[in-house]
């Protein structure tokens, strides 16, 4: 019981963090400095004021009058399940998986602010897969796989461009695909990659728009293929 106990504080610290990539990549704020500040004053946070959800209980309103918003509790809660449910599933190679996917969130979320992957985070998420992939199934087919599907949305990257005349991928968009592969085999993710268009599409049918962020519809697909892979079988 203590141990879990330990992975739930471990995975709330980790969501904690993946909240300062959320808020400030997009603004382009060093995740380093300047240290931990209230959203909207700027004043900085004392010591006690960041610890993960004690924070949202304690001192979830700033002297400014600023709430600490919904999303920053949420995301620290599912991060420490997640880390829990992950080392349960698959023991220590479980917290590589955990990172991962938290890692593949943070890409999602950003691409939905902005429109842009963080290239940086991409790759860490990418070294994670090939990792814990490595570890888990003992296999060098795990470098094989991710590889080809770099390819292949490099081949579609260009082929797309040059039929629709425009840019429809970016570099971003080849190391999700090689996410995908590195926890995948050509099979599955393909599946994962359909799933992903076809929440898409739904969304495009709901919102009507004709510019949308495509990781975050990736993510879904990745976690729902993963969910059935691993979890129901």
């Amino acid at each position: 019981m203590l141990l879990y106990f330990l992975l739930f504080l471990l995975g709330i610290s980790f969501g904690s963090f993946a909240n300062v990539l959320i808020y400030r990549i997009p603004k382009d704020i060093s995740i380093v400095f300047p240290l931990s500040y209230c959203d909207s004053c700027k004043k900085p946070l004392k010591i006690t004021q960041k610890i993960p959800l004690l924070s949202f209980f304690v001192y979830r309103i700033c002297d400014c009058g600023y709430k600490i918003p919904y999303f920053y509790f949420i995301n620290e809660v599912v991060s420490g399940i997640f880390c829990v449910v992950f080392y349960c599933l698959f023991g220590y190679v479980g917290l590589l998986y955990f990172l991962l996917f938290l890692f593949f969130y943070v890409l999602s979320v950003i691409d939905y602010i902005c429109l842009e992957i963080p290239i940086f985070i991409g790759f860490i998420a990418l070294f994670l897969g090939v990792l814990a992939t490595f570890l888990y199934e003992d296999s060098f087919l795990v470098f094989a796989n991710f590889l080809i599907f770099m390819g292949l949305a490099s081949f579609l990257r260009l082929f797309l461009s040059a039929v629709l005349k425009k840019e429809v991928m970016g570099e971003g968009d080849i190391i999700v695909f090689g996410i995908i592969g590195s926890v995948f085999d050509l099979y599955y993710g393909v599946i994962c990659v359909l799933f992903g268009s076809i929440y898409a599409l739904i969304f495009l049918i709901i919102k009507r728009q004709t510019i949308i962020p495509f990781v975050p519809f990736l993510f879904l697909g990745f976690f729902s293929v993963f969910f059935v892979k691993y979890i129901l079988n």
